[in-house]
């Protein structure tokens, strides 16, 4: 959200929108139903017991209430939007490294292939590695996730991103995004970032 704070984003699989019913990985679905919406499940640490999984969160979809889970809200989260992606191009921005599998069955490939096609067009630099084949050491299956261990990850990509001149970062230390009726605008103040949601 603070674009010039961050030098390099490594990205396995990440869902870019929440889209359908994926509001579930914010919490509150098993105010609706925890059966359907839960964040994840465990079926194999019992005999016969199936674990269901919500994160703790204050958000809710009682309008009423100042928890809303808004759409501003939503669109806030979203990395796949291009207006903010807009505004974020005027910042020094962060190098993108990206894997993804083309047949994930949870994150779409096609929304993490918008995404980095918005992304080039706006001139940010992209790695995008569409996965379609199994190695078996780095890449252990073409699911959502791909099996892919996080050690070797950052292993794989860390003497790359060392060797990157890091960039200027001499701009305004503010940066504000429009979301339906919300604003949300964050500073950089006391190396700290600052969140100020305005309507």
């Amino acid at each position: 959200m603070a674009p010039w704070s961050i030098d390099f984003i490594l990205d396995n699989s990440s869902f870019v929108n929440l889209f359908g019913n994926i509001f579930r990985l914010i919490g509150f679905g098993k105010e609706i139903d925890f059966t359907r919406y839960h964040g994840t499940y465990d079926d194999t640490l019992f005999k016969n017991i199936f674990l269901y999984l919500s994160d703790k969160t204050y958000w809710n979809n009682n309008k009423f209430s100042k928890n809303y889970f808004s759409n501003a809200r939503k669109i806030i989260r979203e990395p796949l939007n291009k207006e903010h992606l807009i505004i974020q191009s005027l910042y020094p921005n962060p190098k993108y490294i990206v894997y993804h599998s083309i047949f994930d069955e949870r994150s779409p490939f096609k929304n993490k292939e918008n995404f980095v096609h918005i992304l080039k067009e706006l001139n940010f630099k992209v790695e995008f590695f569409a996965i379609s084949q199994v190695d078996n050491k780095f890449i252990k299956n073409l699911n959502h996730g791909m099996g892919l261990s996080t050690k070797l990850f950052f292993k794989k990509h860390l003497l790359q991103i060392l060797k990157e001149p890091l960039q200027d970062k001499i701009c305004k230390k503010e940066v504000s995004y429009k979301c339906d009726e919300l604003v949300y605008t964050f500073k950089e103040e006391n190396h700290q970032i600052i969140l100020n949601i305005t309507n």
